[in-house]
């Protein structure tokens, strides 16, 4: 029988002396070659409990283990010949002598006996067993349970109803900038990231990861704001918006009635609530619109003119 390049690929990353790195695109037979893969190191003697299959997913994991069984159960069926022929299928080098074939059909057999069954496994099943037998060595609860996304999810917004109903501080602060279908998402980044957050991080570290003065802070800003002439830009700016569009008259008005000799934190504020949204950020490509664009550029030219 003539084989193509993809089957003779196949039959070589199957072979249980290779140590094999498999790379291949979906539906391209990647879960056939790692089934006849573990069906050859059972078949070359290598005891079950010392095979580990690890997949991404329970469903690819449940498919591989079907897939094995039901070849190894069809093996128990087949007379010399054909099974002779379902070997040199896999890749076997002939001959099959009777021994061989005999010890094929107790495969099946073995592998269902093994004691905690077969290893075909999650990557997260896998790991929870580890963290199962060495509870002490990785600081966690021996009776710990998994929690799915879901699960997570859930236990995630009854306590942020609990701090809510609270009125828990931080709760409230952090409201100011992340609410409705964002905060799933933000709050899976703070999980993520908890062990950075764990130990707060004292002033200077802050600003110094940003690149920012130690010596900032709200009165610096806006004496810098009144020593420039980023007053008179941000008004003509303000003003140059109120005479566009009613989408841009909103914000051209704040910036107009932003008040740079006031106290430092209500000038931030004004320019807070006119230059960004809700969340904290910018407010869009929109914002000004094109027509505000070319008045802005115009009155900035004519100021300098």
């Amino acid at each position: 029988m003539s084989l193509d390049d993809a089957t003779r690929a196949q039959r070589r990353a199957a072979r249980p002396g290779y140590s094999t790195w498999l790379v291949a695109n979906a539906g391209s037979g990647k879960t056939k070659v790692l089934t006849e893969r573990v069906a050859r190191l059972l078949l070359a003697g290598v005891e079950p409990q010392r095979i580990l299959c690890l997949t991404y997913t329970k469903a690819a994991a449940s498919e591989m283990q079907n897939r094995l069984f039901r070849t190894l159960g069809s093996w128990t069926m087949l007379g010399n010949g054909r099974l002779a022929e379902e070997l040199a299928g896999l890749g076997e080098p002939g001959p099959f002598p009777d021994d061989l074939l005999a010890q094929a059909r107790t495969l099946f057999a073995r592998a269902v006996e093994t004691p905690g069954g077969l290893k075909i496994q999650t990557i997260h099943s896998f790991c929870s067993t580890v963290l199962r037998r060495f509870p002490l060595e990785a600081g966690v609860s021996p009776d710990f349970k998994e929690m799915d996304d879901r699960l997570a999810k859930l236990l995630q917004r009854e306590v942020l109803e609990e701090l809510a109903i609270a009125q828990d501080p931080g709760m409230t602060a952090m409201a100011r900038y992340q609410s409705g279908e964002e905060l799933d998402k933000w709050l899976g980044q703070v999980v993520r990231q908890k062990q950075a957050l764990t130990q707060p991080k004292t002033r200077p570290e802050v600003f110094q990861e940003h690149g920012i003065p130690n010596d900032l802070s709200m009165d610096a800003v806006c004496a810098k704001l009144r020593a420039s002439d980023v007053a008179d830009l941000v008004h003509r700016v303000g003003t140059a918006l109120q005479a566009a569009g009613s989408r841009d008259q909103q914000y051209g008005q704040k910036l107009r009635d932003a008040d740079f000799s006031g106290p430092p934190e209500q000038t931030l504020i004004q320019l807070e609530t006119a230059m960004l949204n809700a969340k904290g950020e910018p407010r869009g490509t929109w914002f000004p619109t094109k027509t505000a664009r070319k008045d802005v550029i115009a009155a900035d030219e004519a100021a300098y003119d």
